[in-house]
């Protein structure tokens, strides 16, 4: 594995990771907001809401993951394309939640899908932000001009 890989890998993983993090603190939010107003039942709901969109990030992380490590320039359209299907996926199993006795207030399963989905995107957005690509690296050489350095990343 090259160390332009590992700084990508290691990048994504900081990123994804904040976005799990963020994606946490907002279930447990959600779930207590939810029990204490609506009662524990739909606090149920608002928690089937949060895995939902929990299990659409973390099959998107996983499926981008592959499609950068095994697909020429065309991996865009296959990003979208999956994408896409997971956005299907998302819906179909919403309409199907929502016809089951499984799921005690609706209002409170979407509101849990919007928190994890702002929750997800915000720590995605935090995690880039502190994320520091080693390759960009500006130091001073000796005259005192910047100067782009090479460095090894160690595995």
């Amino acid at each position: 594995m090259s160390a332009a890989e590992i700084t990508m890998r290691r990048w994504l993983t900081r990123a994804e990771g904040t976005a799990a993090v963020a994606a946490g603190l907002g279930l447990v939010v959600v779930v207590l907001v939810a029990g204490l107003t609506a009662g524990w039942p739909s606090a149920g709901s608002a928690g089937l809401g949060v895995a939902d969109v929990v299990v659409f990030f973390c099959l998107g992380a996983i499926a981008d993951a592959w499609v950068m490590r095994h697909i020429d320039w065309s991996g865009g359209a296959l990003i979208i394309a999956f994408f896409g299907l997971r956005i299907a996926l998302l819906s179909l199993v919403a309409v199907l939640l929502a016809k089951t006795p499984w799921l005690a207030s609706v209002t409170w399963f979407g509101i849990g899908v919007v928190v994890a989905t702002m929750a997800w995107v915000a720590g995605l957005i935090v995690g880039h932000v502190r994320g520091r690509w080693p390759i960009y690296d500006i130091d001073v050489n000796p005259a005192g001009a910047p100067c782009m350095v090479k460095r090894e990343v160690s595995a």
